[in-house]
């Protein structure tokens, strides 16, 4: 917002300032203004795009269509595999497996195959050097690498979610093209089969190798094996009925052995017994022996003894011990004695003897045991060898089979000339050309183009300082007066465009002055500002012509106005309006004339003018002098306005001495010239200089700019409707 005096209402404390919004006119009045920058570059992107398009040699494209299979057809089941490996079903070794499959087809080894198939090598159409003078195409022939020329034709694409994939080969003949898909598929295929083949034989001739190391294998393990059961005996038996035999022996012996200890312990024991009852002299304990009451004799020899005995007990009752039957009776009782006691010692003789037998047996047993053990500890050291022997024997009889059988596999396998790889659609001669895409070249060179354009017109925009309308003067903190358009007129002549006002009064540029006029009164009503300062940032941005239709529609609206020309470095209001510049400002300065004689009138009613005079060396010493405030105040004393042209602030300081002397200063500026950094340099220096400013004109608005377009087509029309209606009274 702005004051009544032209300075920048502050915001006020706490209050948050509003966000611009987006005004898309704008930007549309900024595409109408660049419409010729833009259609330039619209023109020259497409022009360029549609002669490099044209000018681009036609290039057709074949396409051969083949289906890749993970694994091959299995022919003879799936007992019999393959010695080369195509697939295994999972999903990220197909994935891998087709992506090499991709590369394999673009390779050079394909490509060299196709190259030497069809004589590529020198083709000078192929190559692209059919065109090039006689004495340049060996040196280029020599130089050229059809591979890499192939490889840059060809295009492997697989179509989606199948096993299908396209070979695309792209030249500038048709019929080439066609040929070169074709034949990159065949070889391709060719060279996968002769993979397969030369694969499986070498691995063929690998087996036959170690087929014959393993039957040299198998040889020497039989007969070492042979040779084992010859040195051990085992031609008719087997090792493991030795072992059985073995066995069985240590068994029985362990059995009789257990018995003849156990009976020779029993026998010990009966003759310590019978011994020591034989020692101690008692008949009764020896009898009560089994070994002597299971004896008959004994048991007859015990009965003659118990007889002898009663016999002397009973003789012992009637005769004394020295009576003849006594005697006799007692020498019959030790006769029963000594032999029922050498037969007792026979009894234990015999088993002493029956002892010693077993003593002998046992260790005879013992011995044998001994040897039995023996036995075993061999047969199992040589069960160790034999089953080291037969093992190998073994693992060379299943290696040679394995082998055998994979070899015989093989040789079946490699009579089979299946492929996974097979011809889906041929490629077939297409005479439409891919390249150059004219059509979608130009539609994307018109998008290129015109977005192009418009961003290039809008850097030319943002880069471009100038004033462009009326928010860029009140950015600069000024209030806005009004605009001035473009004058018609004559170049030669300044007056034909200084006086267009005064000749068209109803025209939009007058009604437009005049809207300048009020809004400048309105500035400041309380106190008006007679003395007016009009200047501009540079030159030639119509500062004098802006004076000029100010004074006159001042003078129009009854206000007695002078105009002075204070640019006393370059004076041109006497050229406007066709008088002398002998007498003038400068002269009333230095006191060589007086008001009277210097002021002139002019043809506009109640507008008078004040030519600058002769120009002087020094025109800002004499605007800074005493006698000039003195003239000032004389010429506002006589005048209602005084309208003071100065000279650029830019320029020369005559505009800040003057602005600081007088009531008010007008800032002119012209549209699309008027640089923005400088206009704010020239707001600055007049506000220090203290300069009271009352606003600023917006001058040479072009009629047709569609920013202003409504406001001065109102005008214009509003000018015409006037005329026409006084013309009709």
């Amino acid at each position: 917002m702005m004051e009544a005096n032209g300075q920048p209402n502050p915001q006020p404390q706490g209050q948050p300032f509003d966000e611009e919004p987006i005004d898309l006119r704008k930007y549309w009045e900024i595409v109408l203004k660049r419409k010729w920058t833009i259609l330039a570059a619209f023109v020259l992107v497409v022009g360029v795009v549609g002669v490099y398009t044209l000018r681009q040699p036609k290039i057709y494209s074949a396409t051969a269509t083949l289906i890749i299979d993970a694994q091959l057809p299995q022919v003879l089941g799936g007992e019999v595999r393959e010695a080369v490996e195509i697939g295994t079903g999972s999903y990220w070794y197909n994935k891998e497996f087709y992506e090499t499959q991709y590369r394999v087809i673009k390779s050079r080894a394909i490509v060299e195959r196709v190259v030497e198939q069809l004589g590529l090598a020198h083709d000078l159409a192929f190559l692209g050097i059919d065109k090039l003078p006689p004495e340049k195409r060996e040196e280029a022939l020599k130089k050229a690498d059809p591979a890499l020329v192939l490889q840059a034709k060809l295009k492997v694409e697989p179509v989606k979610d199948s096993r299908v994939v396209q070979v695309i080969v792209e030249d500038r003949d048709a019929e080439r093209a066609a040929r070169l898909a074709n034949s990159v598929a065949d070889a391709y295929m060719q060279a996968n089969l002769e993979r397969r083949v030369e694969g499986t034989k070498d691995a063929a001739e690998w087996l036959q190798d170690q087929l014959a190391d393993l039957k040299t294998s198998l040889s020497e393990s039989e007969h070492a094996l042979h040779s084992f059961k010859e040195q051990n005996d085992l031609i008719y038996t087997t090792l493991e009925n030795r072992q059985t035999i073995t066995s069985q022996k240590l068994i029985a012996i362990n059995d009789t052995l257990t018995r003849v200890k156990t009976k020779k312990a029993e026998l010990d024991a009966r003759v310590k017994s019978v011994r020591a009852a034989s020692q101690s002299g008692d008949v009764n304990k020896v009898m009560q022996l089994g070994i002597v009451a299971s004896n008959s004799f004994i048991n007859d020899l015990k009965k003659t003894y118990s007889t002898a005995l009663n016999e002397v007990a009973d003789l012992a009752e009637r005769y004394g011990p020295e009576h003849p039957k006594m005697k006799a009776a007692q020498e019959k009782l030790e006769n029963a004695k000594k032999s029922l006691m050498g037969e007792i010692d026979a009894i234990v003789a015999a088993n002493l003897s029956d002892f010693e037998e077993l003593v002998d047996t046992e260790k005879n047993l013992m011995r044998m045991l001994e040897e039995v053990k023996r036995e075993s500890f061999e047969v199992n050291k040589k069960e160790i060898d034999y089953k080291r022997l037969a093992r190998e024997e073994e693992n060379n009889q299943r290696l040679y089979e394995l082998v055998l059988k994979r070899m015989k596999e093989l040789d079946l396998s490699s009579l089979l000339k299946t492929n996974n790889i097979r011809v889906l659609d041929p490629a077939k001669v297409i005479r439409r050309p891919v390249k150059p895409k004219v059509q979608t070249n130009l539609a994307l060179a018109a998008i290129l183009g015109l977005f192009g354009g418009i961003g290039l017109a809008f850097l030319i925009e943002f880069q471009d300082r100038s004033i462009k309308g009326h928010e860029d003067l009140e950015a600069l903190g000024i209030g806005f007066l009004g605009l001035i358009p473009s004058i018609p007129g004559d170049g030669e002549k300044p007056s034909s465009r200084d006086l267009y006002i005064l000749r068209e009064p109803k025209s939009t540029v007058a009604e437009l002055c005049r809207t300048i006029r009020t809004n400048m009164l309105f500035m400041s009503p309380d106190n008006p500002a007679k003395r007016i300062v009009v200047t501009s940032v540079a030159p030639q941005e119509g500062k004098t012509t802006a004076v000029i239709n100010l004074g006159i529609t001042l003078a129009q609206a009854g206000a007695r106005t002078l105009l002075v020309d204070s640019d006393m470095r370059r004076p041109r209001l006497h050229k406007s309006f066709e008088v002398s510049n002998e007498v003038g400002l400068s002269s009333l300065i230095v006191g060589d004339s007086t008001i009277e004689n210097a002021v002139k009138t002019t043809e506009v009613p109640g507008l008078f003018l004040l030519p600058s005079g002769p120009v002087p060396p020094n025109p800002a010493e004499l605007l800074h002098s005493d006698r000039f405030r003195e003239v000032a105040d004389k010429l506002a004393g006589q005048f209602d306005r005084v309208l003071f042209d100065s000279p650029p602030v830019g320029a020369v300081t005559d505009p800040l001495l003057l602005a600081n002397e007088l009531e008010g200063t007008i800032l002119v500026a012209k549209m699309l010239r008027t640089d923005r950094v400088a206009a704010e340099r020239a707001v600055k220096a007049l506000r220090g200089a203290n300069a009271k400013l009352l606003g600023a004109v917006l001058n040479d608005v072009a009629v047709d700019k569609r920013r202003y377009g409504y406001y001065l087509g109102y005008y214009y029309g509003y000018g015409r409707y006037d005329q026409e209606r006084k013309g009709a009274t």
